[in-house]
């Protein structure tokens, strides 16, 4: 099991029993330099927590809007194609890999995949959100 993966915040309350089973799920992909890993305004049915190298998000032309620029970039521990493979929304950006990478691929096609990712997913996000909120309501502004 790659550290990225086993060292990730949306694992570390798992065991090391449901880490590995969750890690089976998927399968790890070496990337080229260049390669896309999500192209936008095309279905995606997977999920990529990059493990290694650096990736860039662009927003590509399109008729009528600014595009063509990069929106930011992502490295180890990033997840990325999280909400199109969660609400089945085509991507609006492009994932491009900067640098050759190596990443781990969850289809959404797995039967038991999508409920385990889902649950671990939301989870996570409702501490993080509540995480944020209680440091929000603790601040003072003027």
């Amino acid at each position: 099991m790659h550290n990225t993966f086993s060292e990730h915040w949306l694992f570390q309350d798992m065991s090391s029993e449901a880490r590995s089973a969750l890690y089976a799920l998927g399968e790890v992909l070496e990337i080229s330099t260049d390669q896309v890993v999500i192209e936008a305004n095309t279905p995606n049915h997977q999920m990529y927590l990059l493990l290694e190298g650096a990736f860039r998000v662009n927003l590509p032309d399109r008729p009528g809007r600014v595009g063509g620029f990069t929106l930011g970039h992502r490295g180890p521990g990033d997840l990325v194609g999280d909400y199109s493979f969660f609400d089945a929304f085509m991507p609006s950006a492009r994932v491009t890999a900067s640098t050759p990478g190596l990443v781990k691929s969850v289809r959404s096609s797995t039967a038991i995949c999508s409920p385990i990712w889902s649950a671990v997913y939301v989870h996570k996000m409702k501490s993080s959100m509540a995480l944020c909120s209680n440091r929000a309501s603790a601040s003072t502004l003027p």
